[in-house]
């Protein structure tokens, strides 16, 4: 790496500046890849240096697989440095720390701990249900997007989740606008359902928790003892979390807030980068410290970035410094930015697979990255050009096994088996065999409600005479046989010991061809791992956080990791929102068009056109060798050819784009391979 170990020292400084304050509040501003996750570990560390009680200090994360990634990066640190108390420290996401505070003062009122429904469930669970038993057209359009009216009502009820409030601001309603009927509506399925299934929507424990606490119910900070909080990508809290941490300060609770206003990207979870710009002005005390060093992006990809991000942002926006490391390492590596233009989108996407063959000769695939906007409209020309030019690729997560009932059916039993109050997995486990759908799963649900019955108990204690008939009984008897079957299964068991049983009883139900996409998702597994330890596999968010569980599997079974590494060497197709958080050294950004980027649903609304704008800015930063920008003139649109416009971002990514007809000459391919190998 060309860095210089004084570079290095020099960055140190800032970072250990932050980590280092103890001022009640302190607010830590990091763009890409500025060494932000190296202060919370140092701020972590140096708080146990301190002798401060590892109980005392909780870190959260924004999602399950960034707390995971997170506590890892944070225990590896401090076990090298030789502090070993850093096991005893609560790294969680939000949501499990208020679970945890409505658990500790028995405020919680589900029959076990409520889990949160993912958005597969949301759509195939939960939306289906409401729609089966509330009779509203699933297919109802909104801006020629169909969610489903359901799912619109649902959608609504989130947002008053996030915000504490009905049609808040940073919530674009449904057209029709949802009725006082279907409020009712939704509330009266909602309750009684999410108690039978114990589960929740997300951001509904942390609403709880700030209603609990509103009325004097709840005092998380004494509850649980609470010293020092850090929250990680605090830019990306709604503003019902916001009202949770800003309950903790005034409980008196030390908090340290790290994050970008530049990289706010979830206004759909109702997050906005005001609450990361505001808190000085809510805490005139807090210090203040800005991370301006730059270890990810070459000067090209930074300034490229920095230039679109200053033409699109608002009064607000906070003044970043930042500069790159590789301008005055040593030998100084400036990267490379290529902005194309193509005659199509079919072109457009050739062009990029053929750059992909090319430059996999000399770099990882995983090195590639290519990230898109519209799945809808960017992922079949993708994948069909690189499956024409043989080059292997990881989809987005969504198109995968366990987005497929039969993937979700085998997981469940999983989840079953270590959490057996995983209510949430009884139900798929009887509403994901063929022939039975969300209109059984509701008049069953309907059932245990209306005669006072526990849904788990149905799946194994004697059933009530006269409740469920026909076909409502079958469906629960053949679930009834599964978890039978699977009763005297343990966490502890091996993959090897279960296997055949496994396999025996997935193939009854769903049939060859899905038995060996079954088996092509565990074959490279060690067969010695637990059953635990491969659903947290399967659960897992992104390949990294599969990477990391795996790791910690083969060196349990003291295995030598394998030749061609835990992840797989394949180019990565990722949406924008899920790279967020990773880098690669190539990444293309394939796309600009204004129908793609900012799109029609952001167009009419300027801030979230803004948001757009932060959106290309965190995609190019995952760069640190080489960034392809391209757009294409004209896309096949419902069969016809379309003409298209640049997005209006173009105008601003530091240097015009240019026509071609085909992917990376092999000059520039050597060029990039040649700055890949510097870095």
């Amino acid at each position: 790496m060309p860095i210089t170990p004084q570079q290095i020292s020099n960055a140190q400084v800032q970072q250990h500046a932050a980590a280092h304050d103890l001022n009640p509040q302190v607010r830590l501003i990091a763009g890409p890849g500025s060494g932000k996750s190296f202060a919370i570990r140092e701020r972590v560390y140096w708080l146990l240096d301190r002798k401060v009680s590892p109980e005392n200090i909780y870190v959260i994360s924004f999602t399950r697989a960034s707390t995971l990634n997170l506590r890892n990066k944070i225990r590896r640190y401090c076990h090298d440095k030789g502090q070993h108390g850093v096991d005893q420290i609560s790294v969680s996401t939000l949501h499990s720390l208020a679970l945890r505070a409505l658990r500790t003062a028995d405020l919680l009122t589900y029959p076990s701990d409520p889990l949160v429904l993912d958005d597969w469930e949301l759509k195939n669970v939960f939306d289906k249900e409401f729609s089966s038993a509330s009779g509203y057209n699933p297919g109802h359009i909104t801006n020629g997007y169909a969610p489903g009216r359901c799912e619109d009502i649902r959608r609504d009820y989130k947002a008053f989740c996030g915000t504490g409030h009905w049609l808040p601001p940073n919530h674009i309603p449904p057209d029709p606008p949802i009725t006082p009927t279907e409020h009712t509506d939704y509330r009266q399925f909602h309750t009684p359902r999410t108690q039978t299934y114990s589960c929740v929507l997300p951001g509904e424990i942390v609403r709880q928790c700030v209603v609990q606490m509103a009325a004097g119910n709840l005092d998380p900070a004494h509850l649980l003892d609470i010293h020092y909080l850090i929250v990680d990508e605090y830019q990306d809290l709604n503003p019902s979390d916001l009202e949770f941490v800003d309950n903790l300060i005034t409980g008196g609770v030390n908090t340290f807030v790290a994050g970008d206003d530049d990289q706010s990207i979830y206004s759909f979870r109702f997050a906005s980068p005001e609450g990361i710009r505001t808190i000085t002005n809510r805490y005139p005390q807090a210090r203040d410290y800005q991370l301006t060093d730059c270890f990810r992006c070459t000067t090209e990809i930074l300034g490229t970035s920095q230039s679109l991000i200053a033409n699109f942002a608002d009064a607000n926006r906070i003044p970043k410094q930042q500069t790159s490391l590789y301008a005055m390492s040593s030998p100084p590596e400036h990267g490379m930015v290529y902005r194309w233009r193509f005659s199509s989108g079919v072109q457009e996407a050739r062009s990029i697979a053929s750059s992909c063959s090319d430059l996999i000769n000399g770099i990882s695939p995983r090195e590639i990255m290519i990230l898109v906007s519209n799945k809808d409209a960017q992922l079949s020309s993708l994948t069909q050009a690189l499956c024409a030019a043989n080059v292997e690729f990881e989809p987005p997560k969504s198109k995968g096994f366990f987005d497929t009932a039969p993937g979700r059916f085998v997981l469940a039993i999983l989840r079953i088996v270590c959490n057996p109050n995983d209510y949430i997995a009884h139900r798929l486990i009887l509403g994901l065999r063929p022939y039975v759908g969300a209109g059984i799963c509701n008049r069953i649900a309907g059932d245990v409600i209306a005669n006072n019955l526990n849904y788990r108990d149905i799946f194994y204690q004697p059933l009530p005479g006269g409740v469920f008939r026909g076909r409502q009984l079958s469906a629960i008897n053949n679930a009834r046989i599964i978890c039978g079957q699977i009763s005297n299964w343990t966490a502890s068991d091996t993959l090897a010991s279960r296997s055949n049983d496994n396999l025996n009883m997935f193939s009854n139900i769903f049939g060859q061809q899905e038995t060996q996409s079954w088996l092509n998702e565990i074959n490279h597994l060690p067969q010695d791992i637990t059953l635990e330890e491969l659903r947290d596999y399967l659960w897992a968010d992104t390949d990294e956080q599969r990477a990391a569980l795996l790791e910690m599997v083969y060196t349990r079974l003291e295995l030598p990791v394998p030749a061609g590494g835990l992840l797989p060497q394949k180019v990565r197709i990722m949406t924008m929102h899920a790279a967020k958080g990773l880098e690669a050294s190539i990444v293309f950004v394939p796309g600009l068009m204004e129908e793609i980027l900012p799109g029609d649903q952001r167009r009419l609304y300027p801030g979230l056109v803004l948001e757009a704008a932060r959106l290309l800015y965190v995609s190019i930063t995952r760069a640190r060798a080489a960034c392809i920008l391209t757009y294409s003139r004209t896309r096949i649109v419902y069969g016809q050819f379309s003409s298209q416009a640049p997005s209006r971002f173009t105008s601003q990514l530091a240097g015009p784009f240019v026509d071609r007809n085909a992917g990376l000459t092999a000059q520039e391919v050597n060029q990039l391979l040649a700055t890949y190998n510097n870095l």
